[in-house]
């Protein structure tokens, strides 16, 4: 909405995924989305669904995906669902999983990158990466990469980045060369704090995304950076048993699955944030006191990330 030429906020932190998605239709629409077989994914996924999309579900545990679907079918009965598997623990399995999309020559009105990892245990991908920036960043880097001309032929269409505020947490100094900017971002060993390798990992996401939106706004894609929420209840911590009595003690504090899901869903489908990208979201506004933005809006860094990014995969692809 505008009030006197400006927008008048409409949603909160407490606006769950289908009062965003209030009188909107996406009859049509085809709508990727990773890690869905829980929390934040799922409710995307539903919400998407009620409103008649079709969804592809990109998950590693393809079980689980069908358990998903069987679900979602039950309350949705004609609704459109497909599982496409991948696993971001392996480039290979990414790079497969895209080519599959791109065979079934499905559209793509929105892609959302929702999966992602948080102290796992295993703290190598695959491919010998640090998790963390394998899977968080590189992963859904090859989607990006190999799903962007559907999306261009699809277009308008939007890509949503799952972030997090914990990204002003790198430690990469501004005022640094870009070579130790990257070697800060891009850790080759998983020697240090989990919780320092996650926040490197979505600053990944959101130098992604600022520079996805310079490159391909002019051809009609909007792009976002999205945090979820403060404390949103999901299993991203189900490596580490004593978070289920924290998260239950704070349950009166955080957001449920529903509420994180809900700034995903505004990004990916309303329409007065068509033209707002490039852009970092907190709870349904372009809030970006948590951002850090003398290193996320540092465009020669973004470059080099994504330059970075692409002689990774190619050496990792091409083996």
């Amino acid at each position: 909405m505008v009030a006197d030429g400006k927008r008048k906020r409409q949603f909160h932190s407490r606006t769950n995924a289908l009062e965003v998605l209030d009188g909107i239709d996406l009859s049509g629409k085809t709508f990727a989305i990773t890690g869905t077989t829980s929390g934040i994914g799922v409710e995307t996924a539903k919400a998407l669904i009620l409103k008649g999309a079709h969804v592809v579900m990109i998950n590693r545990n393809y079980t689980a995906s069908e358990a998903s679907k069987k679900s979602l079918l039950i309350e949705t009965p004609n609704a459109q669902i497909d599982i496409v598997q991948c696993d971001l623990n392996s480039l290979s399995s990414v790079k497969k999983a895209a080519d599959e999309y791109l065979e079934q020559k499905w559209p793509l009105h929105g892609l959302i990158l929702n999966a992602g990892v948080f102290g796992p245990s295993e703290k190598t991908t695959s491919d010998g990466f640090e998790a963390h920036f394998g899977i968080n960043h590189l992963a859904h880097f090859i989607l990006i990469k190999e799903l962007l001309p559907v999306l261009r032929e699809s277009a308008p269409s939007r890509i949503v980045i799952v972030t997090s505020m914990l990204s002003k947490h790198t430690c990469v100094k501004p005022d640094s060369r870009i070579v130790e900017k990257l070697d800060t971002l891009c850790p080759k060993e998983a020697t240090q704090w989990y919780f320092r390798l996650y926040a490197k990992s979505k600053m990944c996401n959101i130098l992604t995304a600022f520079k996805l939106h310079r490159d391909e706004f002019k051809n009609r894609i909007s792009v976002y950076a999205v945090h979820p929420g403060s404390g949103v209840r999901t299993d991203l911590h189900r490596d580490f048993g004593l978070w289920s009595i924290a998260d239950f003690l704070s349950i009166p504090f955080t957001k449920n699955a529903s509420q994180g899901a809900a700034t995903s869903l505004y990004c990916a489908v309303h329409p007065e944030v068509k033209e707002l990208s490039g852009k970092y979201w907190e709870s349904c506004w372009d809030d970006e006191k948590n951002l850090d933005k003398k290193v996320s809006r540092d465009e020669e860094l973004q470059e080099a990330l994504w330059e970075h990014s692409e002689k990774l995969i190619m050496k990792y692809l091409d083996s």
